[in-house]
């Protein structure tokens, strides 16, 4: 079946769907590999060579096996870096050439869509599947449609080019999926007004509210519902089975949003399921149960991710073990230093004589 819908396709989008299928029996682990490609094109674009940022940032492009913090820090980094060499802080509005790469391994979910608001539900439904630091939220209010953004924020602070460059993948996305020239409503961004904010109105075309509370973007609803000259319900329906596959695989949709939940807050103190819940908009009952459909429960979200921050700062080597253990969330020392014998049956000190 899926070799017949696929001779139907343009090459571009056939590629996009037997890559999903692959994905849906693997685990996901270079998920963001499209997006940091759609960067590497932008960034292009403005002269500069990706691959040199990152290994300014103290990376590889290929050692990308990193947690969700690591990750949206050198994404971060990156941004800054490129800031620094054009002295352009409107760089995260250069658009991709090929917007829909962007989107790996749902591009072709996306495209087989019925309406705009349709494929954006979808985006926002496996949004982890575009990136691990990435999170969005669509709603329908009176006669307009709500898309908020989120970024995941490890220790650096999430830089206004990465907002930026993640709304202009989405609006020329947008624009290219329609065949139109879509313009939002409004944009509220959540950083201080630019000396110059002619480059921003000229991106967006449409008013923009500084200092906001939240990154948003609001579409008139009639907009959204345009239909897709791509539309296919069939192919839809079988992309959005392959994508739940492929989205179960990296651990399910809903435990990577509690993942990236956690490592906002980690660093404030324990986590609790309620804090976690009220930032989901969900309640505590319906957190528990998700996770438990995912296969996982709250405490080994919160193990797992401990364990991976722990080993990333016990490897870096520049905090003490009082300021890791703050970091993550613990306490007191002495809860990390049991942490650490059952993680890795060494102490803190130890565990780092030997990274």
């Amino acid at each position: 079946m899926l070799q017949s819908i696929c001779k139907h396709l343009p090459f571009v989008a056939q590629e996009s769907l037997l890559s999903l299928t692959r994905m849906a029996v693997k685990s996901f682990s270079m998920s963001q590999i499209a997006w940091f490609n759609t960067m590497r094109d932008a960034l292009s674009l403005r002269g500069l060579d990706m691959d040199e940022l990152v290994r300014q940032c103290g990376q590889t492009f290929n050692a990308l096996e990193m947690d969700v913090n690591a990750l949206s820090d050198l994404m971060s980094c990156v941004w800054e870096m490129a800031v620094q060499r054009t002295g352009d802080a409107s760089i995260g509005l250069t658009p991709p050439t090929h917007p829909l790469s962007a989107f790996g391994v749902i591009a072709q979910l996306l495209l087989s869509a019925q309406d705009l608001l349709d494929a954006a539900r979808s985006m926002a439904r496996f949004a982890a599947l575009v990136s691990p630091t990435f999170a969005m939220d669509v709603v329908r209010e009176g006669e307009n449609c709500l898309v908020t953004f989120s970024i995941a924020g490890g220790r650096r602070p999430v830089p206004m080019q990465r907002f930026d460059f993640v709304a202009m993948v989405f609006l020329t996305g947008a624009r290219w999926l329609t065949g139109k020239a879509l313009v939002p409503h409004v944009l509220h961004m959540p950083f201080a007004q630019p000396p110059d904010v002619g480059p921003w109105r000229r991106a967006y075309g449409c008013p923009i509210v500084f200092d906001a509370e939240a990154f948003r973007v609001e579409f008139l609803l009639r907009d959204m519902l345009q239909p897709l000259p791509t539309r296919d319900p069939a192919v839809a329906d079988m992309c959005a089975r392959l994508a739940l596959q492929a989205s179960v695989q990296t651990g399910g949709q809903f435990t990577v949003k509690v993942r990236q939940a956690v490592a906002r807050i980690l660093s404030k103190g324990d986590p609790h399921r309620e804090q976690i819940a009220e930032l989901l908009c969900v309640s505590e009952r319906t957190l528990q149960r998700r996770l438990s459909e995912e296969g996982t429960s709250f405490a080994e979200i919160v193990d797992a991710h401990r364990r991976e921050r722990a080993e990333q700062l016990l490897a870096q080597g520049r905090l003490s073990v009082s300021e890791m253990a703050f970091e993550l969330g613990f306490s007191d020392p002495s809860n990390f230093y049991r942490a650490c014998k059952r993680w890795f049956g060494l102490s803190p000190a130890s565990f780092r004589s030997t990274s």
